[in-house]
Parts: structure tokens; sequence; C-alpha cells
């Protein structure tokens, strides 16, 4: 029995019909901007399908001529355990798209409409389910053509129907990708109940993911049972996905119809309780996501990518909380330092990020200690590479001074003298995870003194991640560029700006880095010469945090 009286159901009818006059008034005055934007979609679709017929193509045919050629031959271990790894990327990628839910959200609504429209008593569904189906078709559309690609190369390499195969891949993307949209409007819809669980359940599913990604070492490696990728084709949802494309590839997944027919359950039962809570959504999600859509979209337009980075951690700092068991020092000059430990403490990913990138640099050197010509210089190179990216995740403090000069007002030092006060935190954590890669070296039998080039060039790379760090916004001329006969040189110089560190950094290490590594032996002279790229860098990074501050 119905317990409306009648004021409500008039009061609802109203609503009804408000909502209806409201939509309508709205068509019709957005009709212009709603066009201007077909025609921008448009556009973007156009340079899409030309970029990617002019290089994807290409690219992807010869990664085919590549993998019938000798060249792939070890792929019988690949293809061995993509029951496995399968399942692991397309974990990953629900992953991502559900983690990007944090700080964007399936569901971005312009500001006129948080501001204006949601506090009016009309119905949210007719305003936010459009934007809902945008955000799912664009998602959709990414997916389905990141698992054709990936389906393509799997058939390719296994030399199957590619048609097939690329089919499967197809639904692969499309589901993964809808599943992700829908757990992410989940996410948006329940974040206040969920805040201080976030963290925990991101945990977990990186763990889920790590594990799943060291059970596919194992098994391109060593090798693993067939009853292993059984399980986790069958355990996990992704390995339903994954099914098809496994029975396409290998002919290995008999009940993949079965497996098929699930995963499409799993599709749409996300869909239909997104759809559901969608209109339920916070305003003040709703809110938070508009505006961090307009500074990325601002700093998008203005080429400043450390503002939009910015903007996409405002929803990640608002539950920070200070690590209460690091205790403020004692000793006055240990402020800084203190300071800087503490917000790598408080963002722990950055500091595993740069113990890996460091573990990779020293295994690059070592092997290219242990191989000759192109692929050992391009193994020194990117030895070089890697630790420049261990010293820009150390580096976070100096760049979050860098981006609010506020935080360092109080403090008794000058632009330059503050800047090389964060170089020690970064240079001591360096220091100490190449020192402990190169430990495991000499532990496992791996040592060669050619692996000496990465301590002595910590200091040259947090050097160069710390100008990085102090680079500031784009100057007007460099965006402006000048007219030359091979075109305007904005986009060279933009990109010359921003990756100057590592190309100052890439030029006076990287040569001595190749010859320790042809040398079996990195010498005196080459430990002075990167030591000396050390204190240059420091003092341009001095330099430039004290422009920056002018």
């Amino acid at each position: 029995m119905s317990t409306e009286t009648p004021s409500d159901v008039r009061s609802s009818v109203s609503r009804h019909d408000s909502t209806a006059e409201v939509l309508q008034f709205l068509r019709a005055a957005r009709s212009e901007y709603r066009t201007e934007r077909r025609k921008s979609a448009v556009f973007v679709a156009y340079l899409l399908v030309l970029f990617g017929g002019v290089w994807g193509v290409p690219a992807l045919l010869a990664v085919a001529r590549l993998g019938q050629s000798s060249r792939l031959d070890r792929s019988e271990p690949l293809l061995q355990a993509l029951p496995l790894w399968l399942p692991a990327v397309l974990a990953l990628a629900s992953l991502l798209v559900v983690r990007s839910a944090v700080w964007r959200g399936p569901v971005v609504a312009d500001s006129a409409t948080v501001s204006w429209l949601l506090p009016q008593p009309i119905a949210r569904g007719p305003l936010l389910l459009p934007r809902l189906a945008s955000s799912a078709t664009v998602s959709a559309l990414l997916g389905m053509a990141s698992g054709g690609v990936l389906g393509f190369l799997i058939g390719n390499v296994s030399g199957a129907a590619w048609l097939s195969v690329t089919a499967a891949g197809v639904w692969a993307g499309l589901g993964t990708a809808l599943v992700g949209t829908g757990l992410s409007v989940l996410i948006v819809r329940h974040e206040v109940r969920w805040e201080r669980q976030q963290r925990r359940i991101f945990q977990a599913g990186w763990c889920g993911v790590a594990l799943l990604g060291l059970l596919s070492v194992i098994a391109l490696t060593r090798g693993l049972p067939t009853w292993a990728g059984t399980t986790v084709l069958w355990l996990l949802p992704w390995g339903w996905a994954a099914q098809p494309l496994t029975a396409a590839a290998l002919g290995t997944a008999p009940g993949w119809p079965l497996a098929m027919l699930m995963w499409a359950c799993g599709i749409v039962v996300p869909a239909l309780l997104a759809v559901r809570a969608v209109p339920d959504i916070p305003a003040e999600a709703l809110r938070l996501r508009a505006t961090v859509a307009d500074r990325m979209g601002a700093s998008l337009f203005s080429l400043d990518l450390r503002r939009a980075r910015s903007a996409m951690r405002v929803r990640q700092r608002r539950g920070a909380r200070p690590a209460s068991w690091v205790r403020p020092p004692n000793l006055p000059w240990l402020v800084l330092p203190w300071r800087d430990a503490l917000c790598l403490v408080r963002e722990p990913g950055r500091l595993g990020w740069g113990c890996v990138w460091s573990a990779l640099s020293i295994a690059a050197l070592a092997f290219a200690s242990a191989r000759t010509g192109t692929t050992a210089t391009l193994s020194s190179i990117a030895a070089v590479w890697f630790l420049y990216l261990a010293a820009a995740q150390f580096v976070e403090p100096a760049r979050l001074e860098s981006d609010d000069m506020r935080r360092s007002t109080l403090l008794p030092y000058r632009a330059g003298t503050l800047a090389l006060w964060h170089a020690v935190v970064p240079g001591l954590l360096l220091a100490g995870a190449t020192g402990l890669g190169i430990a495991v070296c000499v532990v496992g039998g791996w040592w060669t003194p050619a692996l000496a080039a990465v301590p002595a060039a910590v200091p040259a790379s947090v050097g160069a991640a710390l100008v990085g760090a102090y680079r500031g916004p784009v100057p007007f001329h460099l965006l402006v560029g000048t007219e030359t006969a091979m075109g305007n040189t904005a986009p060279i110089q933009t990109a010359v700006w921003y990756l100057r560190g590592l190309l100052a950094l890439m030029a006076l290490t990287a040569p001595v880095v190749v010859a320790a590594a042809a040398d079996g032996s990195c010498g005196p002279r080459g430990a002075a010469w990167l030591l000396l790229a050390g204190v240059a860098g420091l003092l341009w990074a001095r330099r430039t945090a004290r422009r920056l501050n002018a």
C-alpha cells in the first residue's frame, strides 16, 4: 500500500515537469555549443584516424613482419604463459581506470551545471546520465582499440587467424573498459563511506595485480604447471575475459563460451549498478571533479604539465594525515631534511618506484657489461635514464616547494641554498638504493667493476632532477617560437625546456657509462668526471631555483 500523500504526488509531478522544462530550455540554449563540440569531436576523430593510419598502421605492419621473422623464435614461453599474463594485463587496466576515479571520475559535469543546475529542485539523472554515456563510449572505444591491437600482435606471434584473435582482443578490451567505468561510478558514489578504506582497497588491488605479474614472470622464466593458468582463467573475472582470446590464439580454453557468458554478466551488473548510482553521486564529489577538470584543461592548454599533475592530486591530498611516528628533530639544521623525509613517507609509492628504477638501473648496466655492440650501448643509456627516473621520484619535496613558494617563506634559507638542501635526502636515498642493488649483485655473482659508475652518477642525477623540479612554467617566448623554413620551433623549444635536465645528464654521463660498460670498469677518471658532472648539476639547480624565485 502506498504511503504517498496527494501533496507528495503533486510535488513529484511538478518536479518531473520542471525537469522536462529545464532540459528543453537547455537544449535550446546550448544548441550552438553542442554543435561546436560535435565539430571538435569530429576533428579530433579525424586526427586520430589520420595519425593512426600514418604512424600506427605501418608500425603494426612492421611488428607483424618482425613476428614472422626468426627474431621472435623465443616467443613460445610468452604464448604458454598467456593464460597468466593476459588476465594480469586486463586487471591492471581495470585498476588504472578505477584509480583515475579518485581525481576525475566517469561523470564530470561542468562548473555551470554543478553551481546552477544541480542545486535546483530537478531530477539529476537526466543531467548526469548522458555524461556517463559519453565517458563510457570514449572508454569503450579506447578499450576496443587497445584490445584489438593486443589481439592482432598475439595472433601474429601465435600464427592463428588474425581476424578471430583481433575480435577476441576487441571483446576483452571492451569489457575491461566498461567494467572499469562502472566500478569508477561506484567508487565516486560511495567515496565518503569508503574514504578511510580506500587506500586499503587499492593496496589490495595492487597486491593482486603484482601477484599475477609475479606468477607470469615465473611462468616465463621457469615455467608453471598447466593447472595454474587454468585456475586463473576460471577464478578471476579477467580470466573470463581472456578465455576467448586464449582459445583463439592457442586453442586451450575449451569452455570459453561459458566464460564469455560469465564475463558478459560481469559487464552488465556493474553497468546497471552504475546507472542506478549516478543520480545519487554527492554534489561535493561532482564539484571537486569539475574544479579539477577546469584546472586540468587550463594547465594543458598552457602546457603547464606540472600544474595539471597537481590538479590530479587534489583529491588524493584531501584525506592526507600526518605520519605521527616521524618525530621532528631537535637540531635546527635537520628541519628541512626531516620535512623532505616526511613528505616521502606520506607518499610511499614514490619511495617504491624510486627503488624500482634504481634497481633497473643497476640491472641494465650489469646486462650491458655482459654484452657488446648496440645492445650494450642502449642498455648503458637506459641505465642512466632509469637512474634519472629514480631521482625524479625522490625530489618530489623540491617539486612541491617550487609549486608553492609559501611553503618556504618562514625558512631561513635563500632559494638557491634551499635547492641544495633539497638534494640531501634524495642523494642519500638514491645512494642507499644503488648500494643495496650493488650488494645484491655481489651476493648473486653479477658484480662487475663497471657498476661503480651508477653510484658515481648519483649526484649528477639528483642535480638534473632538481633542475626539472625548479624549471617552472614554460616561458611565453618558447610557446610562440620562431618561424623557419622547417616550420615553427615552439614544439622543439618546449620539449627541450621540459627535458633539459635529462638531456644534459645524458650528454655528460652517458658516454662515460657506455665506456665503463665496454671496458668492464669505471676507472678513477670516469668516476671523477661523473662526480664533477654532479657538482655542475647541483650548481645548475641552485641557479635555476634562484631564477624561479626571482
